[in-house]
């Protein structure tokens, strides 16, 4: 029965197509085999309209995936095992069905006709969700339920069921490949760092996490790399979890016009006439910057994709995300029986699988445990990242940070940093050392700590 013939309704047209792929695929022999190329575009569930459907492809995905035939014997059998042949109609149906299958060149076009239904479907139950959650919302979670609700329609949009090329022999795109290795790869994203620009190459849809126990100086990196990546032109973007407005806006002023930090907290006479005027020369550059700032509180991967798209739709290019820091992160669903551990274990899955959906860049603070405290030199490793070992297998690049005049107060050594590169996906593992100057909250390169005033 012809799909294009029929002048029914869309469950109907869904229906027609999937009896066409199902009878297909119990006509498959082995010189033709349908099967694989209905999976191309179906998922092993969801897509199928009848339930009796989608009982027999799981079935014929079974044996499929076991080597073994297709044919009615075999699926009957194999729904008898499971005790499912007498619920989708027995061998009188699946020989129906057999008897109206398409032809191998159609399987293609009907498989996309179900999926296409099937994620039309997901759509309007999105947008009935989407209605009962607004019917029950509490005014001060509505932002949170908007977020929420576009997050789960732009996760049908993207239609994660379709490889998109990301399936195929490996030499069809060797040549290119070849090609594009004479072109110097560059980074998606700078630190402003010279020594940690040359060792990390911050590439599209990598994580990176920058590690250190209280007090070490990872919001006045990471805030640092936000300006030096937007004032390289490139779009940033900020969640301050921890830190309000006030307080971000102080340190950034701070850090790029070289004004005290603590004259800026206490603001009124304590602002010199010589601080009024080197943050009047940086006011412009820091107006027209590409820079966002995001300080509500309740933070969740679902929130972190609105807006990475959203600044895509504005500027044309996937930003340099930073989350301060990434155990306050919440999950898009609200479990109160939920531990610290999977929690954090679950952000960070879905943090590095929007990374890699988007191509942004996400860089987070996380804090460590106190085990650096306990060991010699008290010198942190990747081991102490705090709740959860996901965030260490899910970064390209781990960044500790270290001060031994946090511990030593007279040391040789104040003044200075280590940035222990203790993961690094994409280059070498190394520390890099540079001059820390929190009394203007920033990090400088060693050669750039003694620069004259302004």
């Amino acid at each position: 029965m012809p799909v294009q013939q029929l002048e029914e309704s869309p469950d109907a047209v869904s229906v027609a197509a999937e009896t066409s792929i199902l009878g297909a695929c119990l006509l498959a022999t082995a010189a033709y085999d349908p099967v694989a190329a209905a999976m191309q575009v179906l998922s092993k569930e969801g897509d199928w309209y009848r339930p009796h459907h989608e009982t027999i492809w799981r079935a014929i995905v079974t044996l499929h995936s076991k080597g073994k035939p297709t044919g009615v014997p075999m699926v009957e059998s194999e729904l008898r095992r499971t005790g499912e042949l007498n619920k989708i109609g027995g061998f009188v149906q699946l020989s129906q069905i057999a008897q109206q299958a398409c032809t191998s060149v159609e399987v293609m076009h009907y498989a996309e006709i179900v999926h296409g239904y099937a994620r039309l479907r997901r759509y309007q139950e999105a947008l009935v969700r989407g209605m009962q959650t607004s019917r029950q919302v509490d005014p001060v979670s509505v932002n949170e339920a908007i977020a929420a609700h576009q997050a789960e329609l732009e996760h049908i949009a993207a239609d994660e069921s379709s490889d998109d090329g990301l399936f195929g022999r490996f030499g069809d795109g060797l040549e290119a490949h070849m090609d594009g290795l004479e072109t110097t790869l560059e980074a998606a994203a700078i630190t402003g760092l010279t020594d940690l620009d040359a060792a990390l190459k911050m590439l599209p849809g990598n994580i990176i996490m920058v590690a250190g126990r209280p007090a070490m100086g990872k919001s006045a990196m990471t805030l640092g790399v936000a300006l030096a990546n937007a004032a390289s032109g490139r779009p940033t973007l900020v969640h301050s979890i921890e830190m309000g407005k006030h307080e971000v806006t102080n340190r950034v002023l701070a850090s790029k016009s070289r004004v005290a930090l603590h004259h800026l907290m206490e603001g009124g006479p304590a602002i010199t006439e010589s601080d009024w005027t080197r943050i009047a020369r940086r006011l412009p550059d820091l107006e027209t910057m590409p820079l966002w700032m995001d300080y509500t509180p309740r933070v969740t991967p679902g929130l972190v994709r609105t807006r990475i798209n959203s600044l895509i739709r504005q500027t044309g290019k996937a930003p340099l995300v930073i989350i301060d820091y990434v155990q306050l992160m919440h999950t898009d669903q609200r479990n109160p029986r939920q531990s610290n551990y999977d929690r954090v274990s679950e952000v960070s899955r879905e943090l590095k699988l929007l990374a890699e959906d988007t191509g942004a860049v996400i860089l987070c603070c996380a804090q460590l445990n106190r085990g650096s405290e306990h060991r010699e030199g008290k010198v942190p490793q990747t081991s102490d990242l705090r709740d959860s070992g996901q965030l260490e297998q899910d970064a390209s690049g781990i960044i500790l940070l270290h001060r031994d005049d946090a511990y030593t107060p007279e040391s040789p050594r104040a003044g200075e940093s280590d940035l222990i590169l203790s993961k690094n996906r994409n280059g070498p593992t190394c520390t890099i050392t540079v001059a820390h100057q929190f009394h203007y909250s920033r990090l400088r390169d060693m050669s750039q700590q003694d620069e004259p005033n302004m």
